[in-house]
């Protein structure tokens, strides 16, 4: 398969990369896991090159699904759910730009679904759009690099990617077990 795409990737000429930010925003919209293209991107492009292509695809894609989520549903949203979100609409709205780092930071919530849900919410478009473009990253890299590397497993660029990842995975469990427990009584 890896080697259709790089057919597909070297016909399309100088318009590769073009052509991938291009798919990578369509699948962002359509809910395909990230982690897809972004494996993709790192076997294609290589680990730099790959990563700009995958940070500039899924933060087009974000802003994409944000506004069709803004516009379609804010509203219809609110009068359904009567004021039962508002308090994750208060908490994301307080915290704004570090908010949404932080939600970024940690895969707690999927990429696509929490671009549709931060369209939903209060966040400003500015700070999901900002929030986003940096709190992707520690995981772009890892995920690129770790596609750069798929086809030499052991190798040192493998092993670290992969635990970049699994380290990435473990704090999002550790904050979700975290934020589950009872807070300690004052006293």
């Amino acid at each position: 398969m890896l080697d259709q795409l790089r057919s597909f990737v070297e016909a399309t000429g100088p318009f590769g990369p073009i052509t991938f930010v291009v798919a990578y925003v369509v699948m962002t919209l359509l809910f395909v896991p990230g982690t897809i293209p972004s494996l993709a991107a790192g076997a294609l492009f290589g680990p730099v090159f790959g990563t700009l292509l995958t940070l500039t695809g899924a933060t087009i894609g974000a802003a994409g699904a944000f506004e069709v989520s803004r516009r379609l549903g804010r509203a219809r949203t609110e009068r359904l759910l009567k004021g039962r979100a508002a308090a994750a609409d208060a908490w994301i709205g307080e915290r704004g730009l570090g908010g949404v780092i932080g939600l970024r930071l940690l895969p707690v919530v999927p990429f696509n679904a929490l671009n549709y849900a931060f369209g939903l919410s209060s966040v400003s478009r500015r700070n999901h759009l900002l929030g986003t473009a940096v709190g992707i990253v520690p995981g772009t890299v890892a995920f690129v690099a770790l596609g750069d590397s798929i086809t030499r497993p052991g190798s040192p660029g493998f092993l670290i990617s992969i635990a970049a990842v699994l380290l990435l995975f473990s704090a999002s469990a550790l904050h979700g077990r975290r934020r589950k427990q009872p807070a300690p009584a004052a006293g």
